[in-house]
């Protein structure tokens, strides 16, 4: 259980005015969303922003940051562990990845990236921004693996120091997950003086097609909210309407309120599977009303408005499956000016859970029991229970109230027509 990593936040839309979202389920999977924001990042033109973002396999895990680049460039030399020149791959943006692959879905033989960081160590920021895929590994290729002595190894880094030895500054650098994207590892103060080559390992199926190295000054976030400073990841989780900014000056965030939520169901896009493995898309136009999936038994979230359910993180959940859909509209109007010669993006951010119906996956067959926040490991144990006081009794009877039964008509072809 963790964030939802299947599912696909489709293409930001103006619509009347707005900024739409379709936040949906395309696989075999059950969701439960908890709360849905979004943020403008204001910041000079010249500067690029990057959520810090990573899966990381244990904790800690990643807090909430917004990553400032200035100048970012690439190594100056990349070699994988066959000692083959990579640095035209990560130059040309393709993926590359020559290692030998297991019989166990997303597992391959251990293999290393050496970087040249292009000049040495002496302190100060260093931060790594790596765009690429994993192909995931699943409960049964996981447990299969277990079975015959391979446990997953998540990416590590080593520094060679200036004495010629490797030696390991990071255990779990994290990945790109939930399809192809940007992800951060702070390097910041955890190589010795002097480090210029670092290696990253792992026996996970994971390509990389760019890699930058970013030493800029990175401000801590501050808001004022309510006349008060606080911290950014506080106010924001609570989408106040204050404005933060770091203490540089470099950029400002600003939460767009959520004013629309409905739940329904759309159908299941056109997936299209290209290489390497793992790197794959969806067209959310080309759909179908039937798919190759069927879905957990149990109670699902009804149809409709489900907007109460997604402005905080308060174990209200909205609880999705195969084929449904949330579209959520967020108001821009209130936005702040851009100061001259600043550029705005936009960070979304949703918490809640998944659960596939791999054969290993604890309770993969069923929605319940649900998740919450304080449950501490999935499933729970006997002593532990989703909350049933009065506010979250009365949630459960208003809004989730549609039954499935895990043996509905569904086919097992994809008949796409014009999305109407």
């Amino acid at each position: 259980m963790g964030h939802p990593v299947s599912a696909e936040a489709q293409g930001l839309r103006s619509d009347a005015g707005l900024l739409s979202f379709r936040f949906m389920e395309p696989l075999e999977e059950a969701v439960y969303l908890d709360q849905v924001r979004l943020l403008a990042v204001d910041h000079p033109a010249n500067v690029d922003v990057y959520p810090n973002e990573y899966f990381a396999s244990n904790p800690p895990y990643p807090p909430f940051k917004v990553v400032v680049s200035r100048d970012a460039r690439p190594p100056a030399g990349a070699w994988d562990d066959h000692g083959h020149n990579a640095l035209p791959e990560l130059l040309a943006h393709r993926y590359f990845g020559d290692f030998a692959l297991t019989q166990f879905q997303g597992f391959a033989q251990p293999h290393s990236l050496t970087l040249d960081l292009g000049e040495a160590y002496r302190g100060g920021p260093l931060w790594l921004l790596l765009h690429g895929e994993v192909e995931y590994f699943s409960a049964n290729s996981m447990y299969a693996a277990s079975q015959a002595g391979i446990e997953a190894i998540s990416p590590y880094v080593e520094a060679l120091t200036e004495n010629g030895q490797w030696k390991r500054v990071i255990n779990d650098m994290g990945f790109p997950a939930g399809g192809p994207r940007t992800m951060t590892a702070d390097l910041t103060g955890k190589l010795p003086p002097g480090t210029r080559r670092i290696r990253i390992t792992s026996n996970l199926q994971v390509y990389w097609d760019s890699i930058l190295i970013d030493r800029a000054e990175q401000g801590a976030v501050r808001c004022q909210t309510a006349g008060s400073s606080t911290r950014a990841e506080n106010a924001l989780a609570r989408n106040d309407k204050g404005t933060c900014g770091d203490e540089k000056g470099t950029t400002r965030l600003t939460p767009v309120p959520l004013v629309r939520a409905d739940l329904e169901f759309h159908g299941y896009p056109l997936k299209i599977e290209g290489k390497p493995a793992g790197n794959v898309q969806y067209i959310y136009e080309k759909v179908s009303s039937t798919g190759p999936y069927t879905r957990p038994s149990g109670t699902y979230t009804r149809y409709g408005d489900v907007l109460p359910l997604l402005t905080a993180t308060d174990d209200k959940l909205a609880v999705f499956g195969s084929g449904d859909e949330v579209r959520l509209d967020f108001d821009p109007s209130h936005l702040p000016a851009l100061p001259k010669g600043w550029a705005r993006d936009y960070f979304f951010a949703a918490n809640g859970y998944e659960k596939d119906m791999d054969f290993y996956a604890a309770e993969g067959n069923y929605v319940a029991p649900l998740p919450f926040l304080s449950m501490g490991e999935y499933p729970y144990p006997v002593k532990k229970s989703f909350p049933l006081d009065d506010a979250h009794v009365n949630y459960l009877l208003e809004y989730n109230t549609r039954h499935m039964s895990g043996n509905e008509q569904r086919g097992y072809w994809f008949d796409y027509g014009d999305g109407r």
